[in-house]
């Protein structure tokens, strides 16, 4: 049948499925033939929901995957080349219903066979996945250190630290959305800029060289978004003062013990401050001992309640 191309001493012979290549001996040509649809026995896919198993050939047959998901079940797709082609899959359907799609169980060295017949019975093909082993779970969250208490908004804020080491400070920030936190020392602020080299936050190292005491009153720079954040009520050590921090002339980061404000006001002119200043959604709010009421009513509307324990403010003293 070949001569009749002139194909008359076929020496080689090859075929992809598609197409026969004949090589001809006698004139150094190489013939192509159109294989017949009826004797194809080919896949022209093969998938299986969230299971790598490299790139399909229909040329290919046996493939792996390394890895696969823990327990799930997945659906299996096969295309015959040819639709008169037909196919047989192991194992069975895992739901029993194949008019939902094919189903299986994804089982650490399960393998799963796919039989080709083609359409006139001649020729079969089979094709083989072997599943891997189950991915090791994905380690649980870390929860985010919770390291400084108080509401953070957009701006300014006060925080309290619960107490450890600078190089916590930088990842408990970044959850925070923290661009800066500053402390004062001796009636000057020292800042701790996140994500700055060590030297630009040298001396607020050097300062807390050996940890954040407890309770230390901080104030934050965010520009958002803004979170809750634990409150800092209950940081309050027994016993301390009513405003617990260093006060020196100057500036002072300080905690209040909680009560009145006309408590707070006894409490600061015994602790030698003279004003006192709050952080109110990143507005600053003052209240001046011995000033008329007006100076102060911001505050004290802002207060009207008392203060909660471990309230954090600034306070001046001369």
């Amino acid at each position: 049948v070949l001569s009749r191309a002139s194909n008359n001493s076929p020496r080689g012979i090859w075929s992809d499925g598609d197409l026969m290549y004949v090589a001809d001996a006698s004139d150094d040509k190489v013939y192509t033939y159109n294989m017949p649809g009826a004797i194809d026995a080919r896949l022209a896919s093969l998938s299986l929901g969230g299971v790598d198993f490299g790139e399909f050939s229909p040329l290919r047959y046996d493939y792996a995957s390394d890895t696969i998901p823990d327990g799930d079940v997945a659906t299996l797709t096969a295309m015959p080349a040819q639709p008169g082609a037909s196919l047989q899959i192991e194992p069975a359907d895992h739901d029993g219903d194949p008019a939902n799609g094919r189903h299986v169980r994804l089982l650490p060295g399960l393998q799963i066979t796919i039989t080709v017949t083609s359409e006139d019975g001649s020729r079969t093909r089979v094709y083989r996945l072997l599943l891997g082993q189950e991915e090791a779970p994905a380690p649980a969250p870390v929860p985010a250190p919770e390291c400084l208490r108080g509401a953070v908004a957009v701006g300014f804020s006060f925080v309290v630290h619960q107490g450890g080491g600078v190089d916590g400070l930088e990842t408990c920030s970044q959850s925070r959305h923290l661009a800066a936190l500053y402390t004062l020392d001796g009636g000057e602020w020292v800042s701790f800029i996140t994500g700055a080299p060590d030297f630009v936050n040298r001396r607020f190292r050097e300062l807390y060289a050996g940890g954040i005491p407890a309770s230390t009153t901080l104030i934050a720079r965010s520009d958002g978004p803004a979170t809750a954040g634990p409150v800092a009520a209950g940081l309050r050590e027994p016993g301390a003062a009513c405003l617990q921090g260093e006060i020196v002339e100057g500036f002072n980061l300080v905690l209040y013990e909680g009560g009145s404000v006309d408590d707070l006001e006894a409490c600061a002119e015994g602790a030698g401050v003279t004003v006192l200043y709050f952080l109110d959604g990143g507005l600053w709010v003052s209240y001046i001992l011995g000033a008329p009421e007006f100076v102060n009513r911001s505050f004290r509307e802002l207060f009207a309640d008392g203060l909660p324990v471990a309230t954090p403010l600034v306070g001046k003293s001369n």
